[in-house]
């Protein structure tokens, strides 16, 4: 039995910058945990989740030009909204050769959206699996996640990266494949882009590499066109135009306080109302430098100007918000920056706003002034999550 877990995310600046291939932020990995434990069966591969209620996914082979995996959930999740929700993994495939084991595909090309991430982890795994001529082994893959509430409700700390992470770095133990960091993030992000196109890979990376991090995006379009021309194992050694990952060390002058709204938000809906690029070049410039700034003040350990970016950051976020109409900035995301700045931190919403957490930055060993946001946020209807940082040490358990 292999067990590794990957951390939550929370972003610090840049997260719709970040969108643009090329375009930066940072991001801080928190000790919130998918942990994925692979075990070795007889007969079908199962895949397992605790999310949405709980249920699991038998998987078999099959070969030719029959539809693919014989999928069936053995319990189907108690949320009946995300049973009726389906996502397609349309993973990359070679053509099957003589002596082929069987492609591992959905019996009906789709999935429950429950196990989305986390069967397009399984299919890019198993495809660099036959790449590298090893045969496969059947499974038993189980994921748990306490990135939200008793209620199953979400922080918003990236429960989907982490699972995909989680899971990358547990199968490519079970067969022993010597993934580097890099790799990890890269198979996470393959199996990622099947599902959201568009996302960022920024949680993929806080959830690989841990601790404080500068990040700029990767061309997910050509690094997917790179995996289906050439195969996954190929596209772990070309050049990923865009991508840039460099760890942060985690300020000791200033703690990092998060605030959940208790209002969920979709990342992807928020996302999907951007307009073009060219219309957001100047945010874009103004964006990537903010985000620099922040990073050489983190570099510095500098307490003003740490905080002096965390502010920019917000206003070029409400910049826009206002001018695209995204409904980033909610009341009480408004009421948990406000309530911040009245004791002398800098706050801002983190991700796509829109619900879910906000950040608040405040030097350390100020008690008074804790105790204070921690009153003016629940009296806002936020709740204070007692999260830490998660150190720059891998995924494993």
């Amino acid at each position: 039995m292999i067990s590794c877990r990957a951390p939550g995310k929370l972003f610090v600046a840049g997260e719709y910058a970040v969108v643009e291939p090329g375009h930066r932020a940072v991001l801080v990995a928190v000790d919130r945990y998918a942990t994925a434990t692979v075990t070795a069966t007889d007969g079908d591969t199962v895949l397992a989740s605790d999310l949405e209620g709980g249920s699991s996914l038998r998987c078999s082979r099959v070969t030719g030009d029959q539809a693919g995996v014989a999928a069936s959930a053995e319990s189907a999740p108690t949320n009946s909204a995300t049973a009726a929700l389906a996502a397609e993994a349309v993973v990359p495939r070679a053509p099957a050769s003589a002596g082929h084991p069987g492609s591992f595909v959905s019996a009906t090309g789709s999935v429950p959206a429950t196990f989305s991430y986390l069967f397009a982890a399984a299919s890019v795994l198993d495809r660099l699996v036959l790449e590298r001529g090893i045969t496969p082994r059947p499974y038993r893959l189980d994921v748990t996640a306490d990135l939200g509430d008793a209620d199953g409700r979400k922080f918003g700390l990236g429960s989907s990266a982490a699972v995909t992470v989680a899971a990358v770095t547990a199968l490519g133990e079970f067969y022993e494949l010597g993934l580097s960091s890099m790799d990890r993030y890269r198979l996470a992000m393959l199996a990622t882009v099947t599902v959201h196109p568009r996302a960022s890979g920024g949680d993929v990376a806080a959830s690989t590499w841990g601790g404080w991090l500068a990040y700029s995006s990767p061309d997910r379009a050509r690094v997917a066109e790179a995996a289906e021309a050439d195969g996954v194992d190929a596209a772990l050694r070309l050049p990923w135009p865009g991508l840039s990952v460099r760890p942060l060390p985690t300020p000791t002058t200033l703690e990092l306080h998060i605030g959940w709204t208790g209002i969920p938000a979709s990342t992807p809906a928020l996302v999907a109302g951007l307009g073009a690029p060219l219309d957001r070049a100047e945010f874009l410039v103004r964006s990537d430098a903010c985000v620099e700034r922040l990073a050489a003040a983190v570099d510095a350990d500098d307490p003003v100007a740490i905080r002096t970016e965390i502010d920019c950051a917000r206003e070029l976020l409400l910049g826009l918000d206002a001018a695209e109409r995204l409904g980033v900035m909610t009341e009480r995301l408004a009421a948990l920056c406000h309530v911040a700045a009245e004791v002398g931190a800098a706050a801002k919403p983190s991700g796509a706003g829109g619900g879910d957490c906000g950040i608040a930055l405040l030097e350390h060993g100020r008690a008074d002034a804790v105790a204070a946001l921690t009153d003016g946020w629940e009296a806002a209807g936020i709740r204070k999550l007692p999260l830490r940082i998660h150190p720059s040490e891998g995924v494993r358990a």
